[in-house]
């Protein structure tokens, strides 16, 4: 037989040396602006999502997490499949705004002065560059000359020890984890310099998780222009539908809106002096609201998570379409009958199962290969969903389903196009083949750093896939 997959709802067959019982890969796989809900123009509310999403106006209620909608009428439920979420960083994942403030508030202060606020929001906050310096303001204010250096010094002092101390905004590490486990990209778009973002990115252990970091030394201008959006996306290969951008300030919402991204916004102590954010939806913190919640209301409602025993009639009739045979779907039953399933997991959307991913151990002739590897196939996606980016996500967050339950390496049989994205790379080039050969299309990637060094040898798939016929 051929082995056959399926990529974007399009069918091929791979050359003929690959006839033969082999695991097959199925599905390849600063102005303000109104908001409104429903058809009624309103002053921002404070809003049940639920309610938004039904074009329902909630009466303001003090504490609700919700600060402002648009209603599903302008199309976000039109809009394509979210794969990427892009962060703007200070303010909005740390908190470096505030005690920046607080220490100029308190240098005017021991001086008798007020520190101008509103200037200092309207200026600097967002842009990532300062045109007010404080301290040429402070001499304008007292009529001393001041030692700029010194003052400059002694704030610079307080800010290094203040930011060792700083920690991630309340949901951003809910947020993160969430977005990886549903399959999202993650991405950093900030007005700031590599050494600060990337400084706290490894304080906080998260410099692993991002697929880029784009910040000022990469585009030709700062927020509010989009350059920095566009070189995220360019970066990641997405289109600007196919991202949905955090950011905690209107600067940054006007850069993202310009780069014709959707904008989640979440103001902070700081930016909320400036008024209303004009982003598609205000929460008054990322912990308020659940990710998924999130996801939905901009019209996307894929859940991504473990199969269970209701899903198995369900996963059936997937594998069966996605192949036009039945062959898959008995591999995959006959592995979970025999034990042999490491992880298999399903895509859901509006309580329809609409894709499918099983990864199963794999075995080695001697001990130059690490035990923990798994063989990732059959991947199917219904064919009514096919060319949304269900695959990506699903193969996404199987990754990373897998790489938390501490197995090494992952091996497939695919298109090496598609799976570059993923970061395989031809398994030879690990130190491995396979039962069926060691051509490009048997690929292999590492869940963690130097787990297939020293690797030499040939990896085996569970028995059932020999049994694979038409």
């Amino acid at each position: 037989m051929a082995f056959r997959f399926l990529s974007g709802g399009r069918s091929a067959r791979l050359p003929a040396r690959w006839h033969g019982s082999v695991p097959a890969i199925g599905a390849i796989l600063h102005g303000w602006r109104r908001w409104w809900c429903g058809t009624f123009p309103c002053l921002p509310v404070y809003i049940n999502l639920s309610g938004c999403l039904a074009g329902s106006i909630i009466s303001r209620c003090a504490g609700s997490p919700y600060l402002g909608c648009r209603s599903r009428s302008q199309g976000f439920a039109r809009s394509g499949m979210i794969q990427a979420l892009i962060f703007d960083f200070d303010g909005l994942m740390v908190d470096t705004e505030t005690p920046e403030l607080q220490i100029w508030k308190d240098l005017f202060a021991s001086y008798g002065q007020v520190f101008p606020l509103e200037e200092w929001v309207r200026i600097v906050v967002g842009s990532g560059v300062s045109n007010l310096d404080p301290v040429t303001r402070l001499e304008q204010l007292t009529g001393l000359q001041l030692d700029h250096q010194a003052l400059h010094q002694q704030a610079h002092q307080t800010w290094t020890q203040l930011q060792t101390t700083l920690q991630p905004m309340p949901g951003v590490v809910d947020t993160l984890q969430t977005a990886r486990a549903q399959g999202l990209r993650l991405a950093i778009a900030s007005s700031s310099p590599h050494t600060w973002v990337e400084g706290f990115l490894k304080r906080l252990g998260f410099e692993h998780l991002f697929e880029a970091v784009v910040c000022r030394e990469d585009a030709p201008r700062t927020k509010p222009a989009p350059d920095l959006y566009l070189a995220a996306l360019s970066t990641l290969g997405l289109r600007a539908d196919q991202a949905l951008a955090l950011e905690d300030s209107p600067n940054g919402i006007t850069a993202a809106k310009a780069a014709g991204v959707r904008v989640l916004g979440v103001p902070n102590a700081v930016t909320s002096l400036q008024g209303p954010l004009p982003a598609d939806l205000t929460l008054h913190s990322l912990a308020s609201q659940p990710l998924g919640a999130v996801l939905a209301y901009f019209g996307d409602r894929l859940e991504l998570r473990p199969e269970s025993g209701q899903d198995i009639p369900g996963i059936r009739a997937v594998e069966t379409a996605a192949f036009s045979r039945p062959a898959e779907a008995r591999l995959v039953e006959q592995a979970r009958q025999h034990g042999r399933v490491s992880l298999s997991m399903v895509a859901v959307e509006q309580g329809s199962l609409v894709g499918h991913v099983l990864l199963t151990p794999l075995s080695s002739e001697n001990g130059s290969i690490p035990t923990g590897g798994l063989g990732l196939g059959p991947l199917a996606v219904a064919p009514e969903a096919q060319g949304k980016g269900v695959g990506a996500r699903l193969v996404r967050a199987a990754l990373e389903r897998a790489r938390s339950m501490g197995h090494g390496f992952v091996v497939l049989l695919g298109d090496p196009a598609y799976y570059a994205r993923f970061g395989f790379k031809p398994g030879r080039s690990l130190g491995l083949t396979s039962d069926y050969g060691s051509g490009d299309e048997f690929q292999a990637l590492e869940l963690r750093v130097g787990a297939l060094a020293g690797a030499d040898g040939r990896v085996h798939y569970i028995p059932e896939f020999g049994e694979l016929d038409g």
